[in-house]
Formats: C-alpha cells, structure tokens, sequence
C-alpha cells in the first residue's frame, strides 16, 4: 500500500466519507410503538442476534445481517431511504461498520459507541502494545478517537480522527494517569507516545506532523473501504480536509 503524500499546506483531522448514492433499507418503525427499547437491545444481545436499533426522533431504526428477520416480528417494516435523508442515522451506520471491521482485525473496544446524539462515537485500539515501560511493565496501547458527523455547510459526512492512548497492568487491568505516576511509568509512556524526546524531559514540538503521518493517515487508508451493516458500501478519502485560508480582496 503506497504512503499518503500531503501536499504542503494546513490539514484537519476530518477525513470525508463517501456513503453510497443509492437507497439503502433499514427496519424502521414509530418511536412510540417501541418504547422498550432497553429491553429490545438486552434481547437482541441474549439472542445473539446482529441487529442494531437507533432512535432518532419519531422513529426507530434497525439495521444488520439479522435486522429483518428478527425485527419483523417485532412489528418493524422495511423502508428505502437516501442517506442524506437521516443525516444521524448514517453516522451510525458508516461508524458501525468500522467498528465491525476493526474487530475483524483483533482491534479492541474501549468507548462503546454512543447511541443518543447526532454524532456517533468511539475509541479502539490496536490489538498489540506500542511498547512496554521498564517501570512498572506497564503496556501502552495506540487507539483511535473516532467521530463521524454530517457537515451541512458542506453537504459531506466526515470521519474525525484522533490518536488516543491506553494502560494496562501485567495482568492487563486498564491504568488511569494517576496510577501511572504512582509508577513512575508516567514519563516512559509519553515517550512511546512520542510527546517526549527519548532521554529527556522535553516536549516534542514535531507531534502534531507526526501523529498525522505516522497514526492517522495509516489508520485511513488501512479501512478505506468499509462494509455497511445495511448493505453496500462506504469509502474513506484518504486526504483530510485540508484548511482554507481566505485572503483580503
């Protein structure tokens, strides 16, 4: 796979998100009519069952390899839809499918993805430490902040993507900062992290270039094309957004 080159200039962290132009089907029904959905998602999860519901508004949503059967008879109809009709909906369903990927791949899950709110959001690490300090044998994990959001200005949906980091004991009990301290491994991590020159205790002023180049831009072209839980298919651009610096006229 070929490294991303950016050309110079000032980029965010949003990468656009290209979801399919077709109409896609969910099971859908009246908020009202399921207003249990608590007991609906504890039934799905004992069943066993790929099937995820989200509500948004008057209506709840369900989607996945499982949806229709098992949500038919739980009064639910299908529908077609545009993506760009249920703005929200669609992050869900674009992050979903990441989600499901990045587990493929033996990523793990720290921040379940929220269901309420128009954002959809998560946090997964990579499956094996980035290194582990000689203090306290404390494994440091590289993870990823992830977003999705719908940019009306735009028109666009966007993943927003930042590094995230994560502790764990030798007997992988997760570690707060706090604890870190308490073992001296504080210091030795931001090293992996690379926020810290090796071998002294200055800040790297380069962190910002490097968590692009060497995290996000990786992690992107990585899950470029994504499997939609409701069927077809997603694709990351693997530029961010770059910044547009309006001049004087």
């Amino acid at each position: 796979m070929d490294k991303v080159q950016l050309q110079p200039g000032i980029y965010t962290n949003i990468f656009p998100v290209i979801l399919p132009d077709d109409p896609v089907f969910f099971m859908e029904i009246q908020r009202a009519q399921a207003t249990a959905l608590c007991e609906l998602r504890n039934e799905i999860e004992q069943a066993n069952q790929r099937v995820v519901v989200y509500a948004h508004r008057d209506r709840v949503y369900g989607y996945g390899e499982d949806a229709e059967t098992f949500l038919s008879a739980k009064g639910f109809g299908k529908t077609g839809m545009l993506f760009k009709q249920v703005p929200a909906l669609a992050t869900h369903v674009m992050l979903q499918g990441l989600i499901d990927a990045a587990l493929a791949k033996g990523f793990w899950q720290r921040r379940k993805m929220s269901l309420k709110g128009v954002d959809a959001r998560t946090e997964i690490f990579r499956p094996t430490p980035k290194g582990t300090t000689v203090q306290g044998r404390v494994k440091v994990f590289v993870g990823y902040d992830l977003r999705c959001a719908y940019y009306p200005a735009v028109e666009s949906f966007g993943l927003v993507v930042d590094v995230t980091w994560a502790y764990q004991d030798e007997h992988g009990a997760p570690l707060n900062t706090s604890q870190m301290r308490a073992k001296n491994a504080l210091n030795e991590a931001l090293v992996f992290q690379e926020e810290l020159l090796r071998g002294t205790n200055r800040i790297n002023l380069q962190i910002a270039q490097i968590r692009m180049l060497n995290y996000l831009l990786p992690f992107v072209q990585e899950f470029q094309t994504i499997d939609l839980p409701c069927g077809g298919r997603a694709r990351l651009e693997p530029e961010p957004f770059p910044v547009i610096l309006g001049g004087k006229a």
